[in-house]
C-alpha cells in the first residue's frame, strides 16, 4: 500500500482493505455452516435442482456477508479508525452473527422453520422445552468461533498486502456476484415454470427471498393460467410436491354403502345468528341432525376459511397449496369413488381458494365459466336443477357457496358509533334471514326426492364477523365462532358443546364414509367431529397473526414476535410460562407437512 502522507486516510484504507478480505474468508466459513440446511432439506430432485442449492447457498451468504460489511464494516472504519479496536468490534460482530447462524441450522433441523421473533420468544425459556437443549450446547462453540474469527483477522492483518497485490480479489467479487444474480434469475423461471426442485428450496436459507416475476410475465402475455397448470401437472409425477401432503400414502377399505355429501357453506355467518329469530329454519334442522355450538373455522377470512374446510390444514400451508395447485386428499379420493360433482358459487369461481387449490383438478360444467358471478338466488335454483338431473344410483358431491351480498357491515372503523352498529346489526341479519330461506330450499329440494336419507348435509359458515376492528378482543373472540349443522344418515340428534374445527370435517368425512383406514394426522391438522377426546387447543386466524383458542384463554401471536393473552371475556392476561410449550406445539403443527 502506498502511503500518501495522510495518516487518517491511510488508516481507514488499510482497515477497509482489511475488512474486504475478513468478510471474504468469512463467507467462506459462514457457506461452510450453511451446508447443514442442505443436509437437513435433503438433496434436490434433478441435477439443475442440486446445481441451484449450491450456488443458491454460495450467491445467499456473500449477499449477506457482504451485507453486514457495507452496513456495520465500511462505515466503522471511518469512525473507528484505530486498527486493533476496530478489528476486535469485527471480530465480535463476526462471531455473534455466526452463532446465530449456528443456532438457526439447529433450529430448521427441529422444525424446519429459521429463527425469528417468534422462535425467539420460546428459546428466552428452555426449560420449557426438551429439544432446546441441545441448542444450548451450541453457546458453548462462541469461545471457539472468537478463537476461530481472531485467527483469521491475524493472518489477515498480516497478509492483507500481499493478497492485494495478487489482484484476485475483484475476479472473487466478480463470481460471488454472478452466484447471487444467477440465484434470482433462475428462481424467476422456475417459479414461472413451477419447476418443484428449485421452488421447494425458497425458503431454504435464512434471510432468504427469492425474487419472482410471475405476474409480471402473466401482464406481458408471456405466461398463461392454462401452460402452468399444464407445467405442474406435467412435474406431478415426476418431482416431489412442496409439501409432505400426505406424510404418506393413504388406505382405504370402504366397508358401508357411500352416502352423497353436501356441503353448504355462508360467508361471514356468526354462531349467535343460529337462533329462532335470525335463521329460524337452519335452527329447526340443527334441533333435527347435530348441532356443534363452539365450532370454530381455521381461518378469520373467507378464503382461507375455505381452504380450512377442504384440506384440514392450518392456513400457514395456503402458500404453497395455492401456487402450486395440489388438490385435497379428500376430492382426490371422490374422483377415485367416482362421485358426480356439483359446484355452486354465487361469486363464482375465479379466486384462489377455489381454482389454485380446492377444485385445481376437476373439470366441471360450472368451474368452465369462472368469472360468472350469480347471486344466492340463482345458485340455488341452478343446484336444484342439477339435483334432479341427478341419477339415484350415482353418489355426489355438491358444494354451495353463499355470499353476503352487501358487505358494508364488515368495514369497521376503529370508533364506530352506536347509531352504526344498530345499521350494521340490522343489515347484517337481513341478509342472514335471506340465505336462511335458501338452505330452507334446499333441504325442502332433498326432501322431495328422498335423498335427505342417503346424503350428509354439513352447513357452517366460512368465518364469521365481529363488527368491531381486527386487532381488537372482541375481534379474537368471534371472528372464527361460526355454527356448524350436520345432518348424517343414522346418527341421532344431539347439542354438541366441545371445541370443534373446520379442520375436522375433511377427517369425518375420509373415516366414516370414504372408508380410510389411515390416520387422521397423516394428512391433516384435525380430528373426526365423532372423536370425543378433547383437544389442547384450535388454531384459526389469518396470514398474519394466528389465533390459538384454548378452553380458558385465547392466544394472539404474528411471526414477528408480538404475543398476548385475553380471557373469553376479552380481558387481557399476565404472560405465562406455558405460553412457551404452547407455542412449540402451534409451530411444530404449523411445519409437520413441510419436506
Amino acid at each position: 500500500m502506498v502511503e500518501t502522507g495522510n495518516k487518517f486516510h491511510d488508516k481507514v484504507s488499510r482497515l477497509i482493505s482489511w475488512a474486504h478480505w475478513f468478510t471474504f474468508f468469512n463467507m467462506i466459513i459462514v457457506s461452510l455452516i450453511g451446508l447443514r440446511y442442505i443436509a437437513y432439506s435433503g438433496m434436490a430432485d434433478s441435477v439443475a435442482g442440486v446445481m441451484y442449492q449450491f450456488i443458491s447457498l454460495i450467491g445467499h451468504f456473500s449477499f449477506l456477508c457482504a451485507a453486514v460489511f457495507m452496513v456495520i464494516l465500511f462505515p466503522l472504519a471511518f469512525l473507528i479508525p484505530f486498527p486493533r479496536l476496530y478489528r476486535f468490534i469485527a471480530i465480535f460482530i463476526s462471531t455473534i452473527l455466526i452463532t446465530f447462524l449456528i443456532i438457526d441450522t439447529q433450529i430448521f433441523k427441529l422444525y424446519n422453520f429459521h429463527l425469528n421473533p417468534l422462535i425467539w420468544h420460546f428459546l428466552q425459556t428452555p426449560a420449557q422445552v426438551e429439544q432446546i437443549y441441545s441448542i444450548n450446547l451450541h453457546y458453548i462453540s462462541i469461545p471457539i468461533l472468537f478463537i476461530i474469527e481472531f485467527f483469521v483477522s491475524y493472518i489477515v492483518w498480516k497478509k492483507c498486502r500481499i493478497l492485494q497485490a495478487k489482484r484476485i480479489g475483484k475476479p472473487i467479487a466478480v463470481v460471488l456476484f454472478s452466484a447471487f444474480i444467477i440465484t434470482h434469475l433462475a428462481y424467476i423461471w422456475a417459479d414461472a415454470k413451477q419447476y418443484r426442485p428449485i421452488t421447494q428450496q425458497k425458503a431454504n436459507y435464512p434471510l432468504s427471498y427469492p425474487m419472482t416475476a410471475r405476474t409480471f410475465l402473466k401482464n406481458q402475455g408471456w405466461l398463461s393460467e392454462d401452460k402452468l397448470q399444464e407445467s405442474i401437472s406435467r412435474q406431478g409425477n415426476e418431482f416431489k410436491n412442496e409439501l409432505n401432503y400426505p406424510i404418506t400414502p393413504l388406505t382405504f377399505q370402504p366397508s358401508q354403502p357411500a352416502k352423497n355429501i353436501l356441503l353448504v357453506t355462508v360467508e361471514a355467518l356468526r354462531a349467535d345468528m343460529l337462533n329462532e329469530q335470525n335463521m329460524p329454519k337452519l335452527y329447526q334442522l340443527s334441533q333435527q341432525g347435530l348441532n356443534f355450538t363452539n365450532h370454530y373455522s381455521g381461518a378469520s377470512n373467507r378464503a382461507q376459511g375455505i381452504f380450512s374446510l377442504f384440506y384440514a390444514l392450518p392456513n400457514n400451508y395456503w402458500s404453497d397449496i395455492t401456487l402450486n395447485y395440489i388438490p385435497p386428499v379428500f376430492l382426490n379420493r371422490l374422483q377415485h369413488q367416482h362421485y358426480h360433482f356439483g359446484l355452486f358459487s354465487s361469486i363464482g369461481f375465479n379466486q384462489p381458494e377455489f381454482l389454485q387449490s380446492s377444485f385445481s383438478r376437476l373439470e366441471t360444467e360450472q368451474l368452465k365459466n369462472t368469472s360468472t358471478t350469480y347471486g344466492n338466488e340463482k345458485i340455488t335454483k341452478q343446484w336444484q336443477d342439477w339435483l334432479n338431473q341427478q341419477n339415484d344410483s350415482n353418489n355426489w358431491f355438491s358444494f354451495l357457496y353463499y355470499e353476503q351480498p352487501d358487505k358494508s357491515f364488515s368495514h369497521n372503523s376503529d370508533h364506530v358509533s352506536f347509531t352504526d352498529h344498530t345499521k350494521k346489526l340490522e343489515l347484517y341479519q337481513k341478509q342472514v334471514a335471506a340465505i336462511d330461506q335458501r338452505i330452507a330450499q334446499i333441504t325442502k329440494a332433498l326432501k322431495s326426492k328422498a335423498q335427505l336419507q342417503n346424503t350428509i348435509v354439513i352447513i357452517t359458515g366460512t368465518n364469521a364477523v365481529s363488527f368491531a376492528k381486527d386487532s381488537s378482543a372482541e375481534s379474537a373472540i368471534n371472528n372464527a365462532h361460526v355454527p356448524l349443522v350436520v345432518l348424517w344418515p343414522g346418527e341421532n340428534s344431539a347439542q354438541i358443546s366441545r371445541m370443534t374445527s373446520h379442520l375436522d370435517i375433511v377427517p369425518t368425512l375420509m373415516e366414516k364414509s370414504l372408508g380410510s383406514q389411515s390416520n387422521a394426522n397423516l394428512y391433516s391438522s384435525g380430528q373426526s367431529l365423532f372423536d370425543d377426546s378433547e383437544r389442547q387447543f384450535l388454531l384459526s386466524g389469518d396470514l398474519n397473526k394466528y389465533v390459538v383458542y384454548e378452553k380458558h384463554k385465547i392466544t394472539q401471536f404474528s411471526n414477528d414476535g408480538d404475543l398476548n393473552s385475553i380471557d373469553w371475556n376479552g380481558k387481557p392476561l399476565a404472560e405465562e410460562e406455558d405460553n412457551a410449550t404452547l407455542l412449540i406445539n402451534v409451530v411444530s403443527q404449523l411445519r409437520r407437512f413441510n419436506r
